[in-house]
């Protein structure tokens, strides 16, 4: 078992084994990264609350090419509106009956909220990103960076998120670029769950747009554990006559030290 490996497992048996310390609740309806859609809402942990989120998914993307990936991010509300997190990402390739996996990056970001969501305006946040290569046999080739405009608004029961962004990156790693995206949460019934999903697109200084679709559910299931299930298209791939589906799956927990902080729980918003 490699150190990623170990790492993932240490905080899994943590949060599991020793819940009584825990004073927070998770919120199935927050859209992050990856979990299952692309666009972000705008909105951070509350203040002195941690969150890890363990996820994976497989793509199968034509000519007998198969890729999976995994993500493990610890986060923490540093101050009022104000969250920080690290997130190490694990790649595996099989193509032609060769396989490859390694660590492919290493991201910690910054995460600020800059207002609350009001009768005729929406929640505004901004993030930056820092990526560095991971250093294994599919590591990204150079150190690069991310800049993000998110936006939530409420519709009804239905929220709406737009996404707009800035990357910068190497040739090797996709070459700078523009990013841009919309999504939607909607909860279903009476449940703790919602189903999400968004149209998001890279356009590089130079070269062919990446479009991707995404769908899935995020389900509550306990009061402080979210799990989620979706599944991604790559459009530009899929006109270009390859399938690369993928599927994805995550969870995520939400957690707080006694004595330190007492989080309220949703949808309290007194400390957000």
């Amino acid at each position: 078992m490699n150190g990623l490996s170990r790492g993932l497992l240490q905080a899994t048996l943590f949060a599991v084994v020793f819940p009584a310390g825990l004073q927070a609740q998770g919120e199935y309806r927050h859209l992050d990264d990856g979990r299952p859609t692309r666009v972000e809402d705008a909105y951070a942990l509350k203040f002195l609350e941690w969150e890890w989120q363990v996820g994976a998914g497989g793509f199968a993307a034509g000519n007998e090419s198969y890729e999976a990936e995994g993500v493990f991010e610890l986060k923490v509300g540093i101050a009022r509106g104000l969250q920080a997190g690290v997130e190490g990402h694990g790649a595996w390739a099989r193509q032609v009956g060769d396989s490859q996996a390694g660590l492919e990056s290493v991201n910690a970001h910054l995460l600020y909220n800059l207002n609350q969501e009001g009768r005729r305006s929406p929640a505004l946040a901004l993030r930056g990103d820092v990526t560095v290569p991971g250093g294994g046999e599919l590591s990204r080739a150079d150190p690069g960076g991310r800049l993000r405009l998110m936006a939530t608004r409420s519709f009804g029961a239905t929220r709406i998120h737009a996404n707009a962004a800035r990357g910068w990156a190497s040739a090797a790693d996709g070459r700078d670029h523009w990013e841009a995206g919309v999504g939607f949460d909607r909860p279903l019934g009476l449940r703790a769950r919602a189903v999400v999903g968004d149209i998001y697109a890279e356009m590089p200084d130079r070269g062919s747009p990446r479009w991707w679709a995404d769908a899935g559910l995020r389900l509550q299931v306990s009061k402080q554990s979210v799990v989620d299930v979706g599944l991604s298209v790559r459009l530009d791939d899929w006109v270009d006559g390859d399938a690369n589906v993928g599927f994805v799956i995550g969870i995520s927990r939400t957690f707080g030290f006694s004595g330190l902080v007492n989080v309220p729980p949703y949808p309290d918003p007194s400390i957000r």
